[in-house]
């Protein structure tokens, strides 16, 4: 009965062996298989990712970050200057209005000397201007061609002032004018008295005017390269 007892142990620990081998083969193909499938939809999953990658670089609009800025020139504003217009004299507005026409917009670049008698040009009549009320060198008032410009030219002296300007060359009128302040005026008589300025800033200025019948105004922009 011992050795049957045996014999039974021994098949039973043999079965036992036999089980858990098949078991252990059972779970290794399992994960055999897996392993597989896992690998076999990875490789799926990049060759997409990578057509996908392909077909977004072939269909994307070419970048322009590349591409420079564009400049664009804005004017900006140093000065402005405003004298009223006490003398309603038609001749003397009248001769006003044609020096604004000639001296309004005038470009004068960065280190450039500037020259109202050379910008504005002759004053007589045979170039539109007509006699108004002006001063003699002794004080005295008299009728010239011209009369009323050097309330353009002061104007712009005292805008000149204003934005800081090298002034090379001024003369003061033979008597006091009450358009600006004492000592800042500036009388022109072609060819012989001017006012002169040289720009000596990092940009080009822009020389703007306007009038009425009341004022004039002189108005000094500098133009300034921009990247937009």
């Amino acid at each position: 009965m011992k050795k049957n007892s045996e014999k039974d142990t021994l098949l039973l620990v043999l079965a036992i062996i036999a089980i858990i081998v098949i078991i252990a083969y059972v779970i290794f193909n399992l994960y055999t298989s897996n392993q597989n499938l896992r690998n076999n939809t990875n490789e799926q999953v990049n060759v997409y990712s990578e057509n996908n990658q392909n077909n977004s670089s072939t269909s994307k609009p070419e970048n322009n970050s590349s591409k420079p800025p564009q400049v664009q020139k804005v004017e900006e504003q140093i000065s402005t200057y405003t004298t009223s217009i006490y003398d309603k004299d038609e001749g003397r507005i009248q001769n006003i209005t044609l020096a604004n026409s000639k001296l309004n917009n005038t470009i004068v670049k960065k280190g450039e000397e500037f020259s109202f008698i050379q910008t504005v040009g002759t004053m007589g009549e045979s170039e539109g201007f007509v006699k108004a009320m002006g001063f003699d060198s002794e004080g005295n008032k008299i009728e010239i061609p011209g009369g009323g410009i050097c309330q353009l030219s002061s104007t712009l002296y005292n805008a000149v002032l204003d934005a800081n300007l090298e002034v090379t060359e001024r003369h003061p009128h033979s008597r006091r004018v009450y358009y600006v302040p004492i000592d800042r005026d500036a009388t022109v008589f072609y060819p012989d008295l001017d006012l002169k300025f040289i720009n000596n800033t990092e940009n080009d200025i822009k020389i703007t005017v306007t009038n009425d019948s009341d004022n004039v105004t002189v108005t000094l922009l500098k133009i300034v390269e921009k990247e937009v």
